[in-house]
């Protein structure tokens, strides 16, 4: 069976992946918890010891700086988790991390323009690492008392085919692709492994 992913566009035939991970497994969970974990290892190390004025540095005017990057990851991941998983409102607004981070209301940087990305307001680093750790929390809290049957469910039931599996996973995707541009960012400021 094939169909379009609402999330990534591409079209996924499911048949193709039979037998790797059934979507009611309890193993999905715990691949994507170990998976949470390890980005969550590289991130860090990506992050340690950054400065402020190296976390809003950019390669270039149409480049991403470390700290745009870590706030549209957290953003991704907020939203997934809590407005389409749990349907509940974003720890963005929630929590009030909106207003620490004095970032824009609503948004997530995804299709930003060049002006959009040129005056985003850089926040402070460690309030957004705050801000990630407690998305994060609230990730592995979900991962960790999921059921198998409700990762079968469909996301959102009036825009299938994607499950709060494809969900989950794509969330793990994002993570770690955004955490080796976080990464690649830093190295380009501090070389290899400083």
């Amino acid at each position: 069976m094939c169909t379009r992913s609402f999330v990534s566009g591409y079209v996924v035939c499911y048949d193709e992946f039979e037998g790797y991970f059934r979507e009611g497994d309890m193993q999905l969970a715990e691949a994507i918890i170990k998976s949470l974990k390890q980005s969550g290892g590289y991130l860090s190390k990506a992050l340690d010891g950054l400065t402020q004025k190296e976390a809003a540095w950019s390669p270039n005017e149409e480049s991403n700086c470390i700290a745009f990057i870590l706030w549209h990851m957290v953003r991704g991941e907020d939203f997934f988790v809590m407005r389409v998983i749990q349907r509940q409102t974003e720890l963005y607004e929630a929590e009030g991390w909106r207003e620490k981070l004095a970032t824009p209301v609503g948004e997530t940087g995804f299709g930003y323009t060049l002006h959009q990305l040129q005056t985003w307001p850089v926040p402070n680093l460690e309030i957004l690492r705050g801000y990630a750790e407690s998305v994060r929390n609230r990730t592995m809290a979900l991962l960790g008392s999921v059921s198998p049957e409700r990762l079968s469910e469909l996301a959102r039931p009036d825009r299938p085919p994607d499950t709060i599996a494809d969900i989950l996973c794509r969330v793990v995707t994002e993570i770690a692709l955004h955490t080796g541009q976080i990464a690649y960012v830093r190295g380009i400021q501090h070389g290899i492994n400083k």
